[in-house]
């Protein structure tokens, strides 16, 4: 699936500065659990930061961009559905943005209509089955969603713009990824609207939320 989103969505991504972030989910780099658990021992929750035999080491802001890729965006990043006094100005100021938002919420409730509802969302897996074609499929190659399927809603009869099958993925990928929440298999639909805006291209501080993440999940 990354591979497709790659190779298919390789100037929105560049577009929306994901490039070297997507890269780096797909390759990554080597794991160690012993190394892991060695450093987990030294950490500190109280001061979030680890105890070596060298010095105090912490999650620095410029060395977690190195190795994620992720930028320090002016946007906080938040999960939530716009009102409608949002959607209204969202509407006015950034028709494009407020079109790929109705597409994807569109298509999320579809989805949740065809594979059931997981808590306040869908399976992450449901989802991706959706957006993607063949991915449990051995030796078939992964394609985007089909043009038409069976639906009565309207989105179903047309096809998926970039924009939207983008930040479609990208739900999947914060979740996965970046900003990890539990239920860990489900999707809630509050993360169409901060996807949306990284499919195109707003700067969101996708760093500080990993960082605030992982310091979250060490406590």
């Amino acid at each position: 699936m990354t591979k497709f989103v790659l190779e298919e969505l390789e100037t929105p991504l560049a577009q929306a500065g994901l490039l070297i972030p997507m890269r780096a989910t797909k390759f990554g780099i080597i794991q160690s659990h012993f190394h892991f658990f060695s450093i987990l021992e030294k950490y500190s929750p109280e001061t979030c930061t680890f105890f070596t035999p060298v010095e105090e080491l912490g999650f620095a802001l410029h060395e977690m961009h190195e190795v994620s890729g992720l930028i320090l965006g002016d946007l906080p990043y938040e999960e939530f559905v716009p009102g409608s006094t949002e959607l209204k100005l969202l509407k006015k100021t950034s028709p494009e943005i407020y079109a790929t938002l109705w597409e994807v919420m569109c298509h999320f409730h579809i989805c949740m209509q065809l594979t059931g509802a997981r808590g306040s969302g869908i399976k992450q897996v449901s989802w991706a089955e959706y957006l993607f074609q063949n991915l449990t499929t051995k030796g078939g190659s992964v394609t985007r969603l089909p043009v038409k399927f069976e639906s009565f809603h309207y989105q179903a009869l047309i096809p998926i713009s970039n924009a939207a099958l983008l930040a479609g993925f990208l739900m999947l990928w914060l979740k996965r990824c970046v900003v990890p929440t539990r239920p860990v298999d489900a999707l809630a639909i509050e993360v169409v609207y901060p996807a949306v805006l990284l499919a195109h291209g707003r700067p969101v501080s996708l760093l500080s939320a990993m960082v605030g993440c992982l310091q979250y999940g060490l406590r």
